[in-house]
């Protein structure tokens, strides 16, 4: 979420007063006026949606379901919907899970707060129900 935020507040301010100052110095017929706010009204309500759905997106781990909630729904996740799991470092230390479900992967990342419990209860998870991973050499383990 963080890269749309601010680009996503600049063209929300930038926008209005660009225009604005072009019409100031230029003449625009009010059609153009009209599309202008037309596409910026859209915008507007895209950049919020995003922001709202990112913002609602919940996840829970419960006995045999891995819950996904937002804004718009929820998808739930039982041991015999996941492939595989893979843990993994990016270059600036942040801890990674990709979740492959069917045709779908779920990445859960520290914007999922708390961010440790999630990942204690899903490595439980992984684990409780032999859901292929790289749990044990992510972590420097050996295999049981």
């Amino acid at each position: 979420m963080k890269p749309i935020v601010i680009p996503g507040i600049l063209y929300l301010i930038l926008y209005p007063v660009l225009f604005a100052s072009i019409s100031f110095f230029i003449s625009l017929p009010d059609l153009y006026l009209l599309v202008l706010a037309g596409i910026y009204a859209v915008t507007v309500l895209v950049i919020l949606t995003i922001w709202l759905t990112a913002k609602s997106k919940r996840i829970a781990i419960t006995g045999n379901t891995i819950i996904f909630r937002s804004l718009f729904g929820k998808r739930v996740l039982e041991p015999k919907d996941i492939r595989k799991t893979a843990f993994f470092w990016t270059k600036k230390n942040e801890e990674i899970v990709l979740i492959k479900a069917g045709k779908k992967v779920y990445y859960l990342t520290d914007h999922y707060f708390p961010y440790n419990e999630l990942l204690t209860d899903l490595e439980e998870y992984i684990a409780n129900h032999h859901i292929r991973s790289n749990l044990a050499a992510h972590y420097g383990l050996k295999e049981a």
